[in-house]
């Protein structure tokens, strides 16, 4: 797979276009810092699944993903 092939070569485009939609949004510091927050979980739960080679991989990618999101207090 070359980068241009890569849908994570495109990242910073779409940080540049969430950061346009929020601003044109005029959304709320909190707001803008939840929206980050989805958006940087979203691609880390995106790039477990693609790394995933088999089911029990998988698995073990995915629940390291939301213990890194949702540490325990």
């Amino acid at each position: 797979m070359t980068r241009s092939q890569d849908p994570r070569a495109n990242a910073p485009d779409e940080t540049v276009e969430l950061e346009q939609q929020m601003a044109e949004l005029d959304l709320s510091a909190a707001d803008k810092r939840f929206l980050r927050t989805l958006h940087q979980a979203e691609k880390k739960l995106n790039d477990a699944f693609d790394e995933a080679q088999h089911p029990g991989d998988l698995q073990q990618q995915v629940s390291r993903v939301y213990k890194q999101l949702y540490p325990p207090d």
